[in-house]
């Protein structure tokens, strides 16, 4: 839902109530465009006030969230700090129902007395702001975005400027339009407007979602045209309307949030959202306060997982082209290390027939021993045909060796590859930032980042590998990155539990916890070990593939290398299957993780 007037009139009521006469303790703005401020009340334990001018994430509510404050605050910040701090909430009161708010708050000036100040706060898109006013002659202290008549011919939000609210739509106000008014408004618009947009065209503080809502609540649809509706429809939605301010004025109103089937917050709603099926189930609550802070929370964290995603991502990604480019030069070394393997045919060769030819010929023309084919070796005619066979060798001797070191540095640029492109598989299906914090915790630790940035980062809670009962009634655990892989592999799995994992693919370990009972590889229930493996499949790196091959085998099997990176294992005695992760069977499975 966006952060309409509906939403805003919902918040005001609230927070009017609870904050009225609390004190403004610290001011902060960890953000370029969003305040927050630390409300301390007698009777309850300090608050965070959020307010945020950002052009898509603009709102404000109580707020859990908790933020690293910039070393030097702003000049808006300071000025808000000398003006408000210590001062007393006298009033939070919504203009209408336009997407301004009002804060009004009593604080002792220069000369220890006591001023009201306004703090008005426009949500309204690329253009929200927050503005410090005097309301003793309506002008301008700071606002958190200044601009002139440059910018707009209409107002300047400037020190020392008059405050001037911003242009209205001339749309009528929900709270006072009368029954005569609301439905000459309606019909006087093009007859084929549908009846939603009619609505929003109409009404102040009502978004396009809110208005199509209405309307499905109504039992109309949102798609007809206004002109085919009559006045019952019309009498609906008028009171539909009203009955919805009233409720929201008495605070009767249940708030829900909608979540997808990866139980992703997609949307917060007045309404029961029973039409659309993107939703897999919702959250209800007595509060708008409580729904915006926990949506616009999750919703933050998922922003901010997506940037440390991407940036991480980036990173390893340069790493992994250095090593692709290191194997590609490799691999042209190892192809002309092998072409001198002739050299040791053309050395026995030649010492074989070294009595046929004599210092000073340039060439010899031999019969292979093994084709028959006839063979042109040059030679060189400052040595003798002795002396030309050993050259020969000599150049085989030192190709071999380098053949064999390169070997050597194909196999460690191979592990390196192997590694980093699991890590990348773990990135990708991180679901939050602690996840994120391991992995970064693991890739400083292995080398592969400076560990500087993260000195004095309080660490949180361990998260915990995946677990799924099977079909079958067994527990399937999945890890999440390359240490917790070691650690469920390795660790917390018993010898004769069965161990998965794709097969010449990155991506993750799988457990099946298996009972005592079941000794042998055919005891163990063909859907569990097909559920297994499609779990395996989907957190890899075929994920998007219609068949992957899955080994699997006993975890006494598994053994770790000395020196091996995290996650790294060589196994035997395995077996394979083929999985696939895209079935409906695992969307269920995952649809009902523990």
């Amino acid at each position: 839902m966006p952060f309409d007037g509906l939403t805003i009139r919902a918040l005001c009521r609230e927070l009017d109530l609870e904050l009225n006469h609390a004190r403004l303790d610290k001011i902060h703005q960890p953000e370029r465009d969003e305040l927050n401020i630390t409300i301390r009340q007698i009777k309850s334990s300090n608050q965070r006030l959020l307010i945020s001018a950002n052009a898509r994430w603009a709102r404000f509510h109580l707020s859990t969230d908790r933020k690293e404050n910039p070393s030097q605050p702003s000049a808006f910040c300071m000025l808000l700090r000398k003006y408000l701090e210590g001062g007393k909430i006298k009033e939070i009161k919504q203009i209408g129902m336009e997407r301004i708010i009002h804060i009004r708050i009593e604080a002792l000036d220069d000369f220890k007395e006591w001023n009201d100040k306004l703090l008005i706060c426009e949500f309204m898109g690329r253009h929200s702001n927050i503005i410090l006013v005097n309301p003793e002659n309506n002008v301008i202290l700071d606002a958190i975005r200044k601009y002139g008549n440059d910018v707009s011919s209409y107002r300047e939000v400037l020190p020392g400027k008059e405050y001037v609210i911003p242009p209205t739509q001339n749309k009528l106000d929900p709270l006072t339009t009368a029954w005569e008014d609301f439905t000459a408004a309606m019909w006087d618009q093009a007859e084929d407007t549908a009846l939603s947009t009619a609505i929003f065209n109409i009404y102040t503080g009502i978004s396009p979602y809110s208005a199509r809502k209405i309307c499905l609540q109504c039992n109309l649809d949102p798609a007809v045209p206004v002109g085919q509706t009559g006045e019952f429809e019309l009498h609906k939605l008028y009171y539909y309307i009203r009955n919805l301010l009233d409720d929201i004025d008495q605070g009767r109103i249940i708030t829900r949030i909608h979540y997808n089937h990866k139980k992703q917050p997609i949307e917060f709603s007045l309404f029961d959202d029973t039409d659309d099926d993107t939703i897999a189930f919702s959250r209800a609550y007595a509060s708008m306060n409580e729904v915006c802070n926990e949506f616009y929370g999750q919703k933050m964290s998922m922003l901010r997982l997506d940037s440390m995603k991407t940036n991480l991502l980036r990173n390893i990604k340069e790493r992994l082209d250095k090593y692709y480019k290191k194997r590609f030069l490799q691999e042209g070394d190892l192809v002309k290390a092998l072409e001198n393997e002739k050299y040791k045919t053309w050395g026995e060769l030649l010492t074989a027939y070294a009595h046929l030819f004599v210092k000073g010929d340039r060439e010899a023309v031999l019969e292979d021993f093994d084709s028959g084919e006839q063979i042109n070796l040059p030679l060189d005619p400052r040595y003798t045909p002795i002396q030309n066979a050993q050259r020969f060798f000599k150049i085989y001797n030192k190709s071999r060796g380098a053949q064999k070191h390169l070997e050597v540095l194909m196999a460690q640029n191979q592990e390196e590859i192997d590694y980093l492109e699991s890590v990348t598989v773990a990135v990708q299906q991180a679901e939050n930032l602690a996840q994120i914090d391991e992995i970064i915790e693991e890739l400083e630790k292995e080398g592969y980042m400076k560990g500087s940035s993260r000195k004095g980062k309080k660490r949180e809670q361990r998260s915990q590998p995946r677990r799924f009962n099977s079909s079958d009634g067994l527990l399937i655990s999945v890890g999440r990155n390359n240490r917790q892989n070691d650690w469920l592999t390795l660790r917390e799995a018993e010898r004769n539990d069965l161990w998965l994992h794709t097969k010449d693919v990155p991506g993750t370990h799988v457990i099946i916890k298996l009972p005592a009972h079941i000794k042998s590889i055919n005891d163990v229930p063909d859907q569990t070990l097909v559920e297994a493996a499609s779990l395996a499949a989907y957190y890899s790196k075929a994920s998007q593939s219609n068949k992957v091959a899955v080994d699997y085998t006993f975890c006494q099997n598994v053994k770790k290398p000395n020196a091996a990176k995290p996650g790294m294992v060589i196994y035997d005695n395995y077996w394979t299957i083929m999985a696939n992760p895209c079935s409906e069977l695992l969307t269920r499975l995952l649809e009902n993780d523990l």
